[in-house]
């Protein structure tokens, strides 16, 4: 018997959030990244395809492709399984915070791309792990 997880990773569904929670039930399932992931977007809306852009241009300076990304909204954190994560983007202040990896924090990318200061932040924050 499939769980609701696996019926949304049939799906082709990588990330999701539910809209009441309270309606789900006590059970508590943990979500598992890829192996692959190394940086995970903590963000709680879809990005729009512009946005999508300048994620990908930053992921390409710090050498990762999108296959190496995922993004999760904030909620979902307190849910995160073992991970094999070596970047942690959060946008907006996080109320979780993932151990072990290293750190960005920005305003939202639809804010980012007309404000070169916001970018210069998160390069140099980028810069900090080199």
């Amino acid at each position: 018997m499939l769980t609701d997880i696996q019926r949304l990773q049939a799906m082709g569904l990588e990330v999701w959030q539910l809209r009441h929670p309270e309606l789900y039930g006590k059970e508590h399932e943990v979500i598992q990244l890829p192996d692959s992931c190394q940086l995970l977007l903590v963000c709680d809306f879809p990005l729009n395809e512009q946005d999508a852009w300048l994620f990908g241009n930053i992921l390409k300076s710090i050498q990762l492709t999108s296959d190496q990304a995922r993004q999760l909204p904030h909620a979902a954190l307190s849910s995160l399984g073992e991970h094999h994560l070596t970047w942690c983007w959060y946008i907006d202040a996080p109320d979780v915070i993932v151990d072990g990896v290293q750190s960005l924090h920005s305003i939202p990318l639809a804010q980012m791309h007309d404000n070169p200061a916001a970018k210069r932040d998160l390069w140099h924050q980028i810069c900090q792990y080199e």
